[in-house]
């Protein structure tokens, strides 16, 4: 019976050192020089920060983050895949009066925006990629909806809530052929960003307006940002998931950089504009790299989501991997195949999940 107390000490022990261990690393971690020169994020847990979690709709996968503020209250939305093996868009918050951006302290244990039952939908098969935007009492959810039926079978769709606790879906889409949007209200109008595939084979980002945010007149969309086609560079070949805020006089635009596949990144560039529609990139992209082999955000890097929250820059993303170590040969396998290869195990033997990193520094000042 001692032996057996004393084996379930050890075990207590160890679990509430790994807890404390781990807050200190993270305050290790937000707490850095802020005498930097350049952009550079850094994990504050060289683990998940929302891994997939078995018992939910999210056990397979968790991705996509989305970050917004409503009525006094800090939204965080994302996507989910479960045994279902439908993507479906979830939501956690939290007051914003004590936001730190690591705690949630509502969450919701469904998909807020579930997959449509009604086989003509555009958004049947799966619910993804969310963007948000606050206009006056109004809170829009645009997310890519891909359907079982339709041709071409993505598309940017819409849910509206006025809440924050029901959404109700727009019953046609918003842009076809369009896929993860990105939006932003500036002086009246919507801004919506999303991504079109070029006949060369990269990702585009395109951008169309709106007063309502409802009607969009894609005669009238503009190219504004795409790969840099630079040899050697980060992002030379394509470009994709944008995510947008705002600081100062500038809007800063954070983004995944391809070097050989349209839409597997390695890392997270910056850019900034006054406008909206013409962009700067910063000289020292990359701001945020995958991470070493074998763990969990080795592959590729998707949707940086960026927000100043008590000072600090709290970026989350979401990052492919196997987490296996290379000390095995089946690690070191797994490994080589997300890291090299597009989308290499993707679902098999490496999953999304979602990380976050922080910067502490003046990005106006830096960016240069």
């Amino acid at each position: 019976m001692n032996k057996i107390k004393t084996v379930v000490l050890l075990i207590i022990h160890s679990f509430i050192a790994l807890i404390v261990n781990q807050n200190m690393f993270a305050q290790s971690q937000i707490s850095s020089d802020t005498t930097t020169s350049i952009i550079k994020f850094k994990r504050i847990f060289n683990s998940p920060y929302i891994p997939k979690t078995e018992g939910t709709f999210f056990s397979k996968l968790v991705a996509n983050p989305a970050v917004t503020e409503y009525k006094g209250i800090l939204y965080f939305f994302f996507r989910g895949q479960g045994d279902s093996g439908h993507d479906q868009i979830g939501m956690w918050t939290t007051p914003s009066d004590s936001a730190d951006g690591q705690y949630w302290s509502n969450h919701q244990p469904l998909p807020i925006l579930p997959i449509s039952k009604d086989t003509n939908a555009y958004d049947n098969q799966h619910l993804l990629d969310p963007g948000v935007v606050v206009k006056g009492d109004s809170l829009f959810v645009y997310y890519s909806g891909i359907s079982y039926q339709k041709n071409p079978n993505y598309s940017i769709c819409l849910a509206i809530s006025t809440d924050g606790i029901t959404f109700k879906k727009y019953p046609s889409p918003i842009i076809q052929g369009g896929i993860a949007p990105e939006v932003v209200y500036y002086n009246g109008l919507f801004y919506l960003f999303y991504q079109r595939q070029n006949k060369n084979g990269y990702w585009e980002v395109f951008v169309s307006t709106s007063e309502n945010g409802i009607k969009y007149d894609i005669s009238k969309e503009r190219l504004v940002f795409g790969p840099s086609q630079i040899p050697g560079a980060f992002d030379s070949f394509s470009v994709a998931t944008v995510r947008i805020f705002k600081e100062g006089d500038y809007f800063y635009m954070a983004y995944g950089g391809c070097t050989k596949y349209i839409d597997y990144p390695e890392s997270i560039g910056l850019a900034r504009s006054s406008d909206l529609l013409k962009w700067e990139r910063y000289a020292h992209n990359p701001i945020f790299e995958r991470g070493d082999a074998g763990s969990w955000d080795e592959g590729a890097l998707w949707f940086p989501t960026i927000r100043n929250i008590q000072g600090k820059y709290i970026m989350w993303y979401e990052g492919g991997g196997s987490g296996k170590g290379i000390k095995t040969k089946y690690g070191r396998k797994v490994s080589k195949i997300a890291r090299e290869q597009n989308y290499g195990g993707y679902s098999k033997t490496s999953f999304s999940q979602m990380g976050i990193a922080v910067f502490e520094g003046k990005m106006n000042d830096l960016f240069k």
